[in-house]
């Protein structure tokens, strides 16, 4: 009963015993039992506690009642990425001094995880996470379920640090006949994406995309539209027209709903495609437009400058010297926050840039290409495999040539 897990929460709040709470109203035994919900009791004996405990215990039975319904109206706006009533409900959850102790706490902090995800606060993510990992056995059907999507949502959002098989490895898992969280077919989609998995990522697209049509979150719509367009880069049989009809027409919209941020990863988006076709003075009009919408203190940031560098560089656009500070402001921001995958990106525009033919493959080959093989990011690993095919032909090294075929 509601009552006897309340009145034990207090009690070891307030550092009472058993014996203490019931002295001059029950026995100890009794306590114990009301407590375990183990026995009939009286109203008087529940008021009698709550005095000496000092607390309304029918107050907090509602609140109480009433958390399941708030917990989902936190979980639907951070969905929505209703930022200001994400935090709104969340001071209002830590009102709720009980919900540690209750049979919603696993609930509320596998949500406090996605929020923390959802302002980019990893790091408490992580720690979370990991300590509800230790409680796998305890947890419900549909606790299991949204642990199971909450990791896979911290590993798209730290994809630059770990394979990029590890988010369909939790996300493959999901029941949705017991989440019933359709969200979840966008997170699928990227985790597709990020595999190379291209008619798995367009199909997951397209339900998240009906999904959040259906719940009238137009932000997430475009987001899964735009994961839908990059799905159609490689297709030979894409209109390429068509293809930047509808990249021009997202953009419009974000610049109608004010989302500065998805319009800088359009634009990002759009520059690529620009790029694989080698037309480097638009893509580099998107990269540099995009660019300007980030902060140099968002790791975005450097994936948008070595677009942005790498485009000029393909493209001869730039001078040498420009070119070299450039990539020079890239490293030092990638050293300052500990960011090894664009520490190694950078330095290979610099090699490049440099001239340095031997010394830009020796660190594809002993370094760059390693290391994205091992985290599995399958871009980098396709692009600098081929170009490292290509010298290894050219300079008549055959084995190595059909070693590195066999890898990309």
């Amino acid at each position: 009963m509601l009552e006897g897990e309340i009145i034990r929460f207090y009690r070891e709040r307030a550092k009472m015993t058993q014996a203490q709470l019931g002295e001059g109203i029950c026995t100890t035994t009794h306590v114990s039992k009301i407590e375990r919900g183990k026995t009939a009791y009286s109203p008087d004996i529940i008021n009698l506690f709550s005095r000496r405990l000092n607390i309304d215990v029918q107050k907090e039975i509602d609140t109480l009642r009433d958390l399941d319904h708030h917990l989902d109206q936190w979980h639907t706006a951070i969905i929505m990425e209703q930022i200001p009533l994400v935090k709104k409900i969340k001071n209002e959850l830590e009102q709720i001094t009980f919900i540690q102790s209750s049979k919603y706490a696993v609930h509320y902090h596998l949500l406090t995880a996605r929020y923390h995800i959802l302002l980019k606060e990893h790091n408490i993510a992580f720690n979370i996470l990991h300590k509800i990992q230790e409680l796998d056995q305890d947890l419900s059907p549909y606790e299991k379920n949204l642990y199971l999507h909450v990791q896979g949502i911290y590993y798209i959002e730290n994809k630059i640090y770990y394979s990029h098989e590890k988010p369909i490895e939790f996300l493959k898992e999901i029941d949705l006949n017991i989440y019933r969280n359709k969200e979840y077919y966008y997170h699928l989609s990227i985790a597709y994406h990020l595999i190379d998995s291209k008619v798995m990522a367009y199909s997951y697209g397209e339900k998240a995309l009906d999904f959040f049509k259906e719940s009238n979150n137009y932000s997430r719509a475009i987001d899964a539209e735009s994961l839908m367009l990059l799905q159609l880069s490689s297709d030979p049989f894409c209109n390429f027209n068509e293809l930047i009809e509808r990249y021009q027409s997202l953009i419009q919209a974000t610049d109608s709903l004010r989302l500065k941020n998805k319009k800088g990863l359009l634009l990002n988006n759009l520059g690529y495609e620009y790029f694989y076709r080698k037309e480097y003075k638009l893509a580099k009009s998107c990269y540099k437009e995009a660019l300007l919408l980030v902060d140099k203190a968002n790791p975005m940031y450097l994936l948008r400058l070595y677009n942005y560098i790498d485009t000029s560089l393909e493209g001869n656009l730039s001078k040498k010297s420009l070119l070299l500070k450039q990539i020079n402001e890239g490293l030092t921001l990638a050293t300052q926050y500990n960011q090894l995958h664009y520490s190694t990106l950078f330095k290979l525009l610099k090699l490049k840039a440099e001239g340095t033919t031997d010394k830009y493959y020796g660190f594809i080959e002993k370094q760059a290409f390693p290391q994205f093989s091992s985290r599995k990011h399958i871009l980098f690993m396709k692009r600098f495999g081929k170009q490292l095919y290509d010298y290894y032909v050219e300079t008549n090294q055959h084995i190595k040539a059909i070693e590195i075929s066999n890898m990309i």
